[in-house]
């Protein structure tokens, strides 16, 4: 008779069987093994019958199982060295030990440890009960029976003492791990030791069950760890086998990998129909610092798989430590980053610079709290409420505080909003970074640094036509002669998780059951992290020569429709369109808006040149002197109080080279790219 190995370790552990391996096993075999999980399954019966019991009542039975130890021990220990078991004179000894070792543990502290989450180290109280009760019994046997009894029977019964009631700790922990069938089930990636620590975070909790794990090592395949099989990824059989088992979480446990290598692994798990989930970080992980409830969805970053490249500590600090930093649009996205960014390089003061009350307050808490958690404290903040199209509000506060760097981070940049709003952006973007600039170079700011974007390059909206011309302003001014300032700017892509970003209306979307709205099936953009950019932006500062425009890296763009896929996945959810009508979740185009073109560029012209950073170059791009330059400003304050909209747009196609605007366009069709013959190569 043939008995299929798999399945009836399956079966008595109560799991789904798997028919992918068979083998031959006779009667006998059958019985064993049947017997194996007929006794597992009465170890989780009765362990999870007395896990109910409450805390007094657990001590008891604890008390008496430690009782019985002892008195075996003591039987054991006897039966070794004397081949026998003499109570006419060691009666006493047979009662009191016991007894006495009952109350020892408890002084001890062992009947105060949760077994379910004890670790080896913390049989230690164990131990040292064991000595105590071990020097008890030399005392004893001297007192009562000094000559029959050989004084190694302590020894013995000490070692044989530490095995059964240690031993049975461990047991019993191992029984009540099993007994965890009310958390959700769940799979593992990745075998390793972090996986390990994941696993045992897992059976200390209640909200997961690990199931099963996913590994790419094939020396792990087919095999169990930790009484968990380990099945290919790649294995064509593995999505049937996730869903037998009713798997709808697969939680990352891989070592620190390159963000290609993540991008990779999350798209080999897109056939799964699960939700991927990572914890916080290795070191926490391994310092035991969190547990399943700190489960996340995967960072956002590694959907782009964008290598980042460490920072340069010396040109972080360059512009930044010992000296009082400025921060205009402090509350925004890039702005605040910045600033926790700048905090830990220990600035001689930093000062944030916010027309929003509400946002201004944000950041401020969100400095404290960093300041809490290690960050130098005793580097001054200040908050400004102020306005960046008032010179004499800027002009005041660098003065105040004496300021020696200035990040200019306010501007208005979401792109619909600005179209319909074009006043605003013309008076905040281009004239507020005029009079930040003018204020810096009067009060003999060192550094001055404009934050621009790519949309200002051969740009269709307004948005991007605007911080244009703001380029061109600091560019004619460096040219003129900024005194002792050095003036320069940063343009780059979007940021993932920006308040401008789609990714937080992606996932709100589909928390929210969708449909995921996308303006155009072929619409690309460059993405970073928060983070990186800000780092980015404050290295680049430290190269400034004046009036430089610096690029960053932002990679390979990202197909905008393939990241809200990537997103569905990642939320454990399908995507639903012809092919898949069942699925859960739409995708549903709703046309480029106004101002908005399939690619974003980062260059004018190719005269971009390297920097000391590979992730900064610097690019030679035209401009507008001074001269010339300040009459058409002019003729924008003339335009702005008329408050005729469109023939802001007049000027602004007379002054930006390429600016085309999309206005009027059939808007879901694709935009005119004459610059960007073919689409840039995806990631």
């Amino acid at each position: 008779m043939k008995i299929e190995v798999d399945d009836l370790a399956s079966n008595a552990a109560g799991g789904v069987p798997d028919s992918s391996r068979a083998g031959g096993y006779g009667a006998f075999d059958q019985i064993i093994m049947t017997s194996q999980g007929g006794l597992r399954r009465a170890i989780n019966r009765i362990a999870g019958k007395l896990s109910g019991l409450d805390q007094n009542r657990k001590q008891r039975i604890a008390q008496l199982v430690d009782v019985i130890f002892a008195v075996v021990a003591l039987g054991v220990a006897n039966i070794l060295r004397l081949s026998g078991i003499d109570l006419s004179q060691l009666w006493p000894v047979f009662i009191g030990i016991p007894c006495a070792t009952a109350l020892i543990f408890a002084k001890s502290g062992v009947y105060n440890m949760v077994i379910r989450f004890s670790g080896v180290e913390e049989l230690a109280p164990v131990a040292k009960g064991v000595a105590l009760s071990s020097i008890l019994l030399l005392i004893s046997l001297y007192l009562l029976a000094p000559n029959p009894n050989p004084r190694s029977i302590f020894i013995i019964y000490g070692l044989v003492l530490f095995l059964l009631c240690g031993g049975a700790r461990q047991v019993w922990k191992r029984a009540l791990s099993d007994t965890n069938t009310a958390g959700k089930p769940i799979a593992i990636y990745g075998a390793g030791e972090q996986g390990r620590h994941v696993m045992d975070i897992c059976r200390t909790g209640m909200d997961y069950r690990p199931v099963l794990w996913l590994d790419d090592n094939e020396k792990f395949h087919g095999r169990e760890i930790a009484k968990v099989r380990v099945v290919d990824p790649k294995d064509p059989d593995t999505p049937a086998l996730l869903k037998a088992h009713g798997v709808e979480t697969i939680l990352m446990a891989v070592p620190s990998v390159s963000s290609a290598r993540m991008k990779e692994v999350l798209e080999s798990l897109r056939s799964f129909d699960c939700r991927v989930q990572t914890l916080p970080s290795i070191d926490d992980i391994m310092s035991d610092r969190v547990t399943t409830r700190d489960a996340q969805t995967l960072p956002l970053e590694e959907l782009i798989g964008r290598e980042q490249v460490a920072p340069d500590m010396q040109l972080m600090q360059q512009n930044v430590t010992g000296k009082v930093v400025m921060v205009t649009g402090a509350g925004g996205s890039v702005g605040g980053e910045l600033c926790r960014q700048i905090l830990p390089l220990k600035p001689a003061a930093l000062v944030l610079f916010e027309v929003s009350e509400g946002a201004l307050y944000t950041i401020e808490n969100d400095l404290n709290a960093l300041a809490a958690a290690g960050a130098d404290s005793s580097t001054p903040v200040h908050c400004v409420l102020g306005n960046v199209t008032f010179k004499n509000e800027i002009a005041h506060t660098i003065q105040s505080y004496g300021v020696n760097t200035l990040f200019h981070a306010a501007a208005y940049k979401h792109v619909p909003m600005v179209e319909s709003n074009p006043q605003p952006a013309v008076r905040t973007n281009i004239f507020g970074s005029l009079a930040t600039l003018e204020a810096a170079i009067e009060n003999n700011v060192e550094n001055f640094l404009l934050i621009s974007t790519d949309k200002a390059v051969r740009p269709t909206n307004v948005m991007g036509a605007t911080k244009r011309v703001a380029e061109m302003v600091v560019q004619a001014k460096a040219a003129q002669g900024a005194g002792n300032t050095d003036v320069c700017m940063v343009r780059f892509g979007n940021v993932i998780g920006s308040s401008g970003s789609v990714v937080p209306r992606f996932s709100q979307q589909i928390k929210d059951g969708g449909p995921v709205t996308v303006t155009h099936k072929e619409i690309v953009r460059y993405f970073m992290s928060i983070p990186e950019a800000a780092q980015l932006v404050i290295q680049a500062s430290a190269l400034c020569k004046g009036g430089d425009v610096f690029l960053l890296d932002m990679g390979k763009p990202v197909q905008i429709a393939d990241l809200a896929k990537s997103l569905i996945y990642l939320h454990g959810k399908t995507v639903k369109d012809e092919n898949n009508p069942r699925g859960s979740i739409e995708i549903r185009y709703t046309g480029l808006r106004e101002g908005e073109k399939l690619f974003e560029e980062l260059l004018i012209d190719e005269t971009a040149v390297a920097t000391s950073h590979p992730k900064i170059s610097r690019a030679e791009e035209n401009y507008l002197e001074w001269q010339k330059l300040e009459p058409v400003l002019q003729r924008f304050k003339s335009v702005m109080q008329a408050d005729p909209d469109n023939q802001m747009i007049e000027l602004l196609k007379e002054i930006v080279s390429g600016y085309a605007p999309n206005r009027s366009a059939e808007l879901d069709q694709p935009v005119d790219m004459k610059p960007v013959a073919t689409p840039p190569e995806l990631v």
